[in-house]
């Protein structure tokens, strides 16, 4: 029964390989193959959960340290419902956009794939797991980034490789000194480290390399431009890239180092945290402010995603329970809010072929649920309420209070210009002067709207009734604080 455990992981990926072997009549049975993966893919998860059994897996152990193990906990059940509802969304919204593009057949193989690598770091029961997963999702994103293959393209997927190697070279690094401290690399809560305080230089150098080397896929400065490169790939991999997969998987291991191995008693010992929140603060303020000269849409979300990310980097280096609960309470509303905004993104250019934000006047007379679904994510992207980013920041800035009044501050400050470059986007379609008369309807289509209007529908609902999550959330921190 245990193995079950396994299904979530290698289903997606057995099925990448079917739908290479299977030759598809027609699209229509390959979009119903597609779904029928994705949604199993979440049935068997919620199985899984509501069987309330603690299962882990050693999948193969060789010796303490090479030990792919798999394990549930809340975290990562937090975690692996996030990626496998908005992965539901995506093929929706990826079956239509992906029409106006060639080599659909190995975009959604590797789409597959992903999903269950992704779920694969999830469930990683230990940081060497995470680590194997981690590197796998790098392979298998590559062809995604690349996608495209102009000249353009193979040199983001370049950096991309470049930059995601060397930040596991530094986690690999990190790993193999710390396992020669502890002996034991399972995730635990309060840290394999919580009975042994090893308050010292050796152990704040191998958390600081191990944060930095995670903080690459996270986004965060200065690691941070292979991901507006990135932009050149369709916009379903822009999504995954910024929403799901990728960085949120870097966010999603930089928690397991710092509560589940090292335990946040011992980061604060060591006073690493401090050094960190320095490029922690560059990073949420040097991403607003790129993002404020950005003309092409999609960079101009890019460099968005980057200070977004700051935020819940934040709250993980404050370690402390209302700063924590902000920042996994960010990392499920960003998600949210990005996809969507980079969904809609995707369908100004499939309708309209314009990417820069110069071009759109009035295309929200001409777009308005696409535009209006827009504006309503970018007021939550801000903080306004009653979106739900408003309830992360606030829990955020509260943990930021327990600190230093200059994180609140900071925070304050990077609203501020996050509504300077994202309202006017909002301006320039609604209310530009030009092309007010003879206005063409071009809305996206209806299996592109779809999603966008249900995870707009979800920013406001998760904003009105955060409870949904807030409780689940606190749970988790209550265990690790």
């Amino acid at each position: 029964m245990k193995y079950t455990l396994l299904l979530p992981i290698f289903f997606p990926l057995l099925m990448a390989q079917l739908k290479n072997i299977i030759k598809f009549k027609n699209k229509k049975n390959r979009n119903f193959f597609l779904y029928f993966t994705v949604i199993t893919n979440l049935l068997i998860i919620i199985a899984l959960i509501k069987s309330n059994e603690k299962v882990n897996v050693h999948f193969v152990k060789i010796s303490s340290f090479l030990d792919i193990y798999f394990k549930i906990d809340k975290l990562s059940v937090l975690f692996a419902l996030l990626v496998s509802i908005l992965w539901i969304f995506t093929t929706t919204y990826s079956i239509s956009y992906m029409k106006h593009e060639k080599g659909e057949k190995r975009f959604f193989t590797f789409f597959i794939a992903t999903l269950g690598i992704t779920l694969g770091i999830a469930f990683a029961g230990n940081l060497f797991t995470l680590y194997i997963f981690y590197e796998l999702l790098t392979l298998s994103t590559f062809p995604l980034v690349i996608h495209a293959e102009s000249k353009d393209a193979l040199y983001s997927g370049k950096k991309y490789l470049i930059y995601s190697f060397s930040g596991a070279t530094l986690v690999l690094l990190g790993m193999m000194i710390l396992y020669s401290f502890t002996g034991n690399l399972d995730f635990t809560n309060r840290g394999v480290l919580a009975n042994i305080m090893y308050a010292n230089r050796d152990m704040m150098l191998i958390y600081i390399v191990m944060f930095v080397g995670f903080g690459v896929k996270a986004a965060m400065v200065p690691f941070h431009s292979w991901l507006p490169a990135a932009m050149v790939a369709p916009t379903p991999v822009s999504a995954l890239l910024h929403a799901v997969a990728v960085v949120k998987s870097g966010i999603f291991a930089l928690i397991r180092i710092t509560y589940y191995i090292f335990g946040a008693e011992v980061v604060e010992a060591t006073r690493a945290n401090i050094y960190l929140s320095i490029m922690v603060v560059l990073t949420i303020l040097l991403g607003s402010i790129l993002a404020l000269h950005q003309d092409n849409l999609k960079k101009r979300l890019a460099y968005s995603t980057i200070s977004q990310l700051g935020y819940i980097l934040l709250g993980i280096v404050l370690l402390n329970k209302s700063a924590l609960i902000g920042a996994l309470m960010h990392l499920i509303n960003h998600a949210v809010i990005k996809i969507t905004l980079f969904f809609c993104a995707g369908s100004i250019y499939v309708q309209t072929h314009k990417k820069y934000i110069s071009q759109l006047q009035g295309i929200g007379k001409s777009m308005p649920i696409t535009m209006g679904c827009f504006a309503i994510a970018s007021i939550s992207l801000i903080g306004i309420p009653p979106t739900n980013a408003f309830v992360s920041k606030w829990y955020l800035a509260l943990g930021g209070l327990d600190n230093k009044v200059i994180f609140p501050i900071i925070i304050l400050l990077s609203a501020f210009l996050t509504a300077m470059y994202i309202l006017p986007v909002i301006i320039t379609s609604f209310f530009h002067k030009k092309d007010q008369e003879n206005i063409e309807k071009v809305e996206a289509e209806f299996n592109m709207l779809i999603p966008i209007t249900i995870l707009t529908g979800i920013i406001v609902f998760l904003g009105l009734f955060p409870n949904v999550v807030l409780n689940y959330v606190i749970s988790i921190v209550n265990e690790v604080l």
